[in-house]
């Protein structure tokens, strides 16, 4: 009888210790928490798109909290600074899913960061909700990554599809000679014949050969550009390219950061054409873009601009998904939430994901310059 009191006590033991192991939650998932993480470059070459976006998604956590958060948890979103460097980049992923044990990462920051970063996210079986990276190198099927943002191909088909329409004939691509600038030439010179336009010169550059890339451009007179290159390549090109008495119009991709070209030129940065995956924060039409001037006017910030309209984008998208992955949230509920996410309406602006490349925003649209360094609409 002893024996049999024994193995039964054993029996009830191991039951309740499954039973315990069933109950207990998701990592980054507490009674009162969700634990969210991103590396982003807080400092470096985009530090200035990453302020204005990283504010308005904190801004709005906060607004979600105050309301009684997600069924009942508040969201924690922990933010590292990877300085717009792979190597930090995977130090911080790393870190964040092993250490601080984060229920999802978020908002990750352009293509060679989430290259870097794919291969830990995959492994672990986290799911990584939004990048600021249009590469189509990164939009290869997976079922834990989901984007928020149109392709740099639907970008570079916007651009072509204006240039047929204005006339434009003669057109030349120029780009950094690195990894994104020459996935975006490769981008612009497939959508450009699509409108029945040849490209009179493609032309690359490294740090230091600006000038010699426009004395390039000259002798194949084109009437506009189309330039691939990011914060510091862009600046450059633009230095020498205001020197010139008559210039080409330039039109650019969304990751190009205006506001590194803005301060080495001033008010000559006038006319720039940039293609823009999130409608404007200004137009009032959009539902979305009134909600996310409430949301800066409530909180006392500075318009932040499409960089602060595509962090609040991204958190809306985020804690929707949240929300459909039920009171009891698994990673695997999260997942199934955002792949039967369909036409949720942000406000004139609809989220669907309905296939394998995950993504769920396709919006594109061009905006210019002005002299004071703002988008004209």
């Amino acid at each position: 009888m002893y024996k049999n009191a024994l193995r039964a006590l054993g029996i009830f033991l191991l039951l309740a210790q499954a039973a315990g192991g069933d109950a207990r939650a998701e990592d980054g998932i507490s009674k009162d928490t969700i634990l969210i993480g991103r590396s982003a470059g807080m400092t470096g070459p985009i530090a200035a798109r990453m302020k204005p976006a990283t504010e308005a998604m904190s801004a709005y956590f906060d607004l979600v909290n105050e309301a009684g958060g997600i069924h009942g948890r508040r969201i924690r979103l922990i933010n590292l600074d990877d300085g717009f460097d792979p190597k930090r980049a995977i130090d911080n992923t790393r870190e964040l899913i092993a250490k601080e044990k984060v229920f999802a990462m978020f908002a990750q920051v352009v293509g060679p960061m989430t290259q870097a970063v794919l291969p830990i996210i995959t492994e672990a079986q986290v799911p990584l909700i939004g990048t600021s990276s249009g590469a189509e190198s990164l939009r290869k099927p997976n079922r834990y990554v989901f984007h928020l943002k149109a392709g740099y191909s639907g970008e570079f088909a916007k651009m072509a599809e204006h240039l047929k329409t204005t006339g434009v004939e003669r057109v030349a691509v120029i780009y950094s000679d690195d990894l994104p600038g020459r996935e975006g030439r490769q981008l612009a010179e497939e959508a450009l014949p699509g409108q029945g336009i040849k490209p009179v010169a493609s032309i690359g550059f490294k740090p230091g050969e600006a000038k010699g890339a426009i004395e390039k451009m000259l002798k194949a007179d084109p009437q506009a550009i189309i330039l691939t290159t990011v914060a510091a390549p862009g600046a450059e090109f633009y230095t020498e390219f205001v020197k010139l008495a008559s210039r080409p119009q330039v039109f650019t991709w969304s990751i190009t950061v205006v506001e590194a070209i803005y301060k080495q030129v001033g008010d000559k940065a006038y006319g720039l054409v940039m293609s823009q995956i999130v409608p404007s924060p200004a137009d009032k039409t959009f539902g979305v873009s009134r909600d996310y001037q409430d949301l800066l006017k409530k909180n006392h910030l500075a318009d932040g601009g499409y960089s602060g309209m595509e962090g609040y984008i991204s958190a809306r998208v985020l804690v929707e998904g949240l929300k459909r992955a039920g009171k009891e949230p698994t990673r695997e509920k999260l997942i199934a939430a955002f792949d039967a996410m369909r036409d949720y309406d942000l406000g004139g602006d609809l989220v669907s994901f309905t296939g394998p490349d995950h993504v769920g925003r396709r919006f594109v649209e061009l905006s210019i310059v002005g002299r004071d360094g703002r988008f004209l609409h």
